[in-house]
């Protein structure tokens, strides 16, 4: 979903629930509209984490680990890979840097949660959101809610309440994890 998608879909949803459209056609709503889906796309993080790799180019050093910068944005270290073994459990973060365990050259992917990317004033409407397709979808609500509040008319309760409940059904499960939805199965 674009920034765009999401303001047409805002507007829809609060012309719903405003009276006659005469909300929709107020600047100072398309003037926080920005600034709202920034607040929207890092509550949604909060839920579904952002998922990003970075992939390290290792050198043969002395020492038992390499050091090296964190990825832009970084979060909580993921998942580790150096070829197809997963070395995870020996990396470590200290200081600001990424210590991944010396075993030689090669490359390694270094998997971690991100923080989206702020969203401003001056950020284009064909900017797309980091967080997943579905969490995307629930920004709108989260958006229009916020847009609803401030007027004392309006009733503000039913895109939170859609808001609340797109977010409760998200799967939340990273790849690999194993905390994914459980499908029940019998067996002769």
């Amino acid at each position: 979903m674009t920034l765009g998608d999401g303001k047409r879909k805002v507007l829809m949803i609060i012309d719903e629930y405003s009276s006659g459209g005469t909300l929709t056609k107020d600047d100072d709503i398309a003037l926080k509209m920005n600034d709202f889906f920034d607040l929207a796309q890092r509550d949604v993080a909060n839920h579904k984490p952002i998922l990003k790799s970075a992939e390290i180019s290792m050198q043969r050093a002395a020492g038992s680990y390499q050091e090296f910068d964190l990825p832009e944005r970084f979060v909580k270290l993921y998942r580790v890979w150096n070829g197809d073994r997963l070395i995870t459990r020996r990396a470590k973060v200290r200081g600001g840097k990424l210590l991944i365990p010396n075993d030689g050259a090669g490359m390694v992917v270094v998997e971690y949660i991100a923080t989206p990317a702020s969203i401003d004033a001056s950020t284009p409407d064909d900017y797309v959101f980091e967080v997943a397709e579905d969490a995307a979808a629930c920004m709108p609500y989260y958006v229009a809610t916020l847009q609803l509040l401030v007027d004392l008319v309006l009733d503000y309760k039913p895109p939170l309440g859609l808001y609340d409940r797109m977010i409760r059904e998200l799967d939340t499960s990273l790849p690999g994890s194993g905390h994914g939805r459980v499908v029940q199965s019998y067996y002769r």
